[in-house]
């Protein structure tokens, strides 16, 4: 363990925990107050600074493992834009001006120059929401386009390694694609951003049921995978190889939300450079035996806590450690808990049944299930979730209409606060939601209270806390320090 590192940790003890909340939505800092006599221990991640205009201007003029976006503009009529949506903390409106002058430098008219919200299966962005992540210049003189996974602008390329793959039709038909998004550690592609802006950002419901049910995941801070085995990533860049991904530009993203690094150039190249950086940014170095003494862990679901459907990518650093009590900070300030394929959202019998008439009567369906059972007819856990994702899509309208109301009528279940896990800190995660995610669960929306209930079920106890959990990767330190 590096002194750096060890300094970092120890110079963490506190009684109390400030955890920042909210992006994209009243973000601030919230002060966590602990039980009287509690130890508690904040593994901060290694961190980075914003980086400045000089520096944003440097990333675009200096690709990686491509021309600039002006050379490969020219000679081209049109461009599209693929951007990740406000599920993801990517602060595009810093740097799309700058994208766009490169473009139109290269001789793309501003006209001709489109944006397209790469949202996978999630819910559709408001006016207001696709301004403040692209910022009024871009909203205001830009086309701006919204993928929807069962909408008919799809179009059907043809099979990739064995995978049917639909895409988006504004971003088939543009001259110049170029795809935008963070980088950040993701618990099936290892990172974010790069080719997961085309699958599954502009992917078809097949497409994305293929992704998710037909391939083995690339673990959350995996940079490369080295054992031969074609995963989610690796099939999602053979995707955006073959129908022509012209550059990328890979955001990193520090605790604070802000821009921490910018790599602009190559699918993979300029992906794997950003990848790196990130897992610089996010390592968080603990010793073990901190971590195995903590009889309780606190996880911030910051900055991925404006969808409550994401909560899984924070709360599985939990799982590194061994806590009596999980406890979830998330302000999932949308309240929304709609995911297209049911990513996060458990198993909804009701969901499955109303799919498989139109299953039945459809021979692409068919095909495109039949073709991956095949790949994964050995390895039962995938060809469960195949069968699971290639019957459980459903439109965000019929959401509106149906699951999302009904669950809202529901009452809440795990009224038992006394022996929940995890115990979740947050004002507007729905409550309905939850409980079909985690039966187990207990929802809290006044720390104080949940404060007193951890204490009068622990007594006392030693807390470790990460604050920004989404960005974190644990590295134990073979040293043991003294711990609090």
């Amino acid at each position: 363990m590096s002194p750096a590192c060890h300094d970092r940790s120890a110079n963490s003890e506190m009684k109390v925990a400030t955890l920042r909340m909210g992006a994209w939505h009243d973000e601030r800092n919230h002060v966590l107050t602990f039980p009287r006599g509690w130890d508690v221990f904040v593994a901060e991640p290694q961190d980075g600074p914003q980086i400045d205009e000089s520096q944003i201007d440097h990333a675009f003029a200096h690709p990686v493992g491509t021309p600039t976006l002006r050379d490969l503009a020219t000679g081209r009529s049109s461009a599209v834009v693929v951007v990740d949506d406000l599920t993801r903390p990517t602060p595009a409106h810093r740097f799309l001006p700058r994208l766009v002058a490169e473009l139109r430098s290269g001789g793309i008219p501003e006209d001709r120059i489109d944006f397209l919200i790469g949202a996978g299966a999630h819910r559709p962005m408001t006016d207001g929401e696709v301004r403040q992540k692209l910022g009024s210049e871009i909203h205001h003189r830009h086309r701006v386009f919204q993928h929807d996974f069962m909408s008919r602008d799809l179009r059907f390329v043809g099979w990739v390694e064995a995978g049917p793959v639909y895409l988006n039709r504004h971003f088939l038909d543009a001259d110049l694609r170029i795809c935008v998004g963070a980088v950040i550690p993701h618990g099936e592609a290892g990172f974010g951003g790069g080719a997961k802006m085309v699958v599954p950002g502009v992917a078809g419901r097949l497409t994305i049921a293929h992704l998710h049910g037909g391939l083995p995941p690339r673990g959350s801070g995996v940079v490369e995978n080295d054992n031969g085995q074609l995963d989610r990533r690796g099939w999602a860049e053979a995707v955006a190889r073959q129908v022509g991904v012209h550059a990328v530009v890979c955001c990193v993203i520090n605790s604070r939300r802000e821009l921490a690094g910018l790599y602009v150039g190559d699918l993979v190249q300029a992906h794997r450079a950003a990848a790196r950086h990130a897992a610089r940014i996010g390592r968080t170095c603990l010793p073990r035996d901190i971590a195995e003494r903590a009889k309780v862990v606190v996880v911030n679901a910051y900055p991925l806590d404006t969808d409550p459907i994401q909560m899984g990518k924070s709360i599985s650093i939990a799982r590194e450690c061994t806590p009596e009590v999980t406890i979830v900070v998330n302000a999932a300030s949308d309240g929304v808990f709609y995911h297209g394929m049911g990513m996060g959202s458990g198993l909804s019998w009701r969901r499955l049944l109303r799919n498989v008439p139109g299953w039945l009567c459809s021979p692409a369906s068919q095909q495109a299930w039949l073709v991956g059972l095949r790949r994964v007819a050995s390895q039962p856990r995938l060809a469960a979730r195949l069968c699971y994702f290639s019957l459980n899509h459903l439109s965000f309208s019929d959401f509106l209409r149906n699951d999302g109301r009904i669950g809202r009528s529901k009452p809440g279940a795990g009224s038992d606060k006394a022996n929940a896990n995890p115990l979740v800190f947050s004002p507007h995660f729905p409550e309905w939601a939850l409980h079909r995610k985690y039966p187990r669960a207990a929802l809290f929306r006044d720390w104080s209270v949940l404060a007193e209930t951890l204490e009068k079920r622990l007594g006392s106890a030693r807390v470790l806390v990460f604050p920004c959990a989404p960005l974190q990767l644990v590295e134990f330190a073979q040293e043991k320090p003294n711990a609090p």
